[in-house]
Formats: structure tokens, C-alpha cells, sequence
């Protein structure tokens, strides 16, 4: 995961723990309660703009509709779309740590309409939830991913993404572990593109290619 405060690089297998995003959690909640800190906006500041400027212009989601946002963090983005009159936010992380910085944020900000949660997006159960009209997803897939060369996670995430949203809800995913073809292969089956988002490229070896990938999809009709 990139931030624009952060440029250095992670362990991969770190990533992929429960404990790893505890301990950094601990240390961002304690950094908020004694700087008033919230903590680094994963991907970095820009590329949470273009996700609401997407979902401002192409989302067609009114203010009351459901939101969710899976991986939530410290709720940057759900704080963002709340400050923008979105009145119907969940946000949802398998870190009780990033729950707890994450309400902490929200109560000095005085948001009422966002409601978190621990929940982990494998293993409990999405029927608990309801049904929303847009699920976000900044770096949670990445994570998902690793280690999973057999595929298990990732169709178990693409199975719940599908159950929680609604006959014409859609996912907006920002990932920097794949690319947008490797996206629309892995989700094509049951989502349609709506848009692919404008992300910062590189350049190597003559070849120029996205550092971060942000596509928006709609669920596809039985």
C-alpha cells in the first residue's frame, strides 16, 4: 500500500497478517490519542480524490443509499463522503485496533452516520450485513491476495463482494499488486466494467505502465 507519506516499501507477508495490522494500528491510535494524528490515507491523498470524484460523477448514488467500505482503516474516506452529505456509510476492518483509531477520528470530527465494525470479509458471515448500493475497496483485495496462489481467498472475497450488493450495485477496487487486466480477468465473470480511473504510470525499459490500478464495476444481472 502507497501513501503519499510514506514512500519506503513493506513485507509483502507482513501484510497478509491479522497481527501485523493490529500492531500498526495500535501505534497509529496511540500517535492519534497523543498528537491528534489520524494517520496516513493509503495510496495516498490524490488517489482517494479520484475515488470520490468517481463516485461524484459516475456512481449515480444518492446520499441516503449504502455505502460500504471494506478494509476500512482509519475511515479517511468514509469521513470524506460524510463531510460531502453522504448520510448512509459502513465501514468494516478485521483490525479491532483500526476500528477503535477509526471511531476515535469520527467522534473528534462529531460524524454521526458512519458505522463500524470488526468484521473479517473471509471468514464472517456476510448475510449479517446488508445490501449496498457501491462497496469500496482501497489495497483490502491486495492483501487478500497474497499467499494465494490456489486462489481460495480471492474467490471467497469475489463470491461475498457479489452476495452484499445490491441486483444494481457496483465495486470500485484500487489495487497496486494488480493490473487492470489481471482485475478484469478475475472479476469480469460476474462484474462489468464502467470505468477505468486515470492512474499515475510508469515508465521502463520503453514500456509505460499504471503503478496503481482503479477500476469501477457494476454487478452484472443473472
Amino acid at each position: 500500500m502507497i501513501s503519499d507519506d510514506d514512500d519506503g516499501t513493506q513485507n509483502k507477508t507482513n501484510l497478509a497478517t491479522e497481527e501485523y495490522w493490529n500492531e500498526a494500528y495500535t501505534v497509529e491510535l496511540e500517535n492519534f490519542e497523543n498528537f491528534g494524528d489520524p494517520g496516513a490515507e493509503w495510496f495516498g491523498r490524490s488517489i482517494g480524490q479520484k475515488m470520490i470524484n468517481c463516485i461524484q460523477t459516475n456512481c449515480s448514488v444518492g446520499p441516503e443509499e449504502l455505502i460500504l467500505d471494506i478494509g476500512c482503516g482509519n475511515a479517511l474516506l468514509l469521513s470524506k463522503l460524510a463531510k460531502l452529505g453522504f448520510t448512509n456509510l459502513y465501514g468494516i476492518d478485521y483490525s479491532a485496533p483500526a476500528v477503535k483509531l477509526a471511531n476515535s477520528i469520527i467522534q473528534e470530527q462529531n460524524i454521526n452516520c458512519i458505522k463500524l465494525q470488526v468484521f473479517d470479509f473471509l471468514t464472517d458471515s456476510v448475510k449479517t450485513l446488508p445490501l449496498f448500493r457501491l462497496a469500496l475497496d482501497k489495497g483490502t483485495y491486495d492483501v487478500i491476495g497474497m499467499n494465494d496462489e490456489n486462489k481460495e481467498k480471492r474467490n471467497i472475497y469475489k463470491e461475498n463482494i457479489v452476495n452484499l450488493l445490491q441486483p444494481n450495485g457496483m465495486f470500485l477496487i484500487v489495487s497496486c499488486n494488480w493490473t487492470q487486466q489481471e482485475l478484469n480477468d478475475q472479476f469480469s465473470d460476474v462484474f462489468e466494467i464502467m470505468q477505468t480511473i486515470p492512474t499515475p504510470t510508469l515508465q521502463f525499459g520503453g514500456a509505460t505502465g499504471n503503478t496503481i490500478s482503479a477500476i469501477l464495476y457494476k454487478k452484472k444481472l443473472k
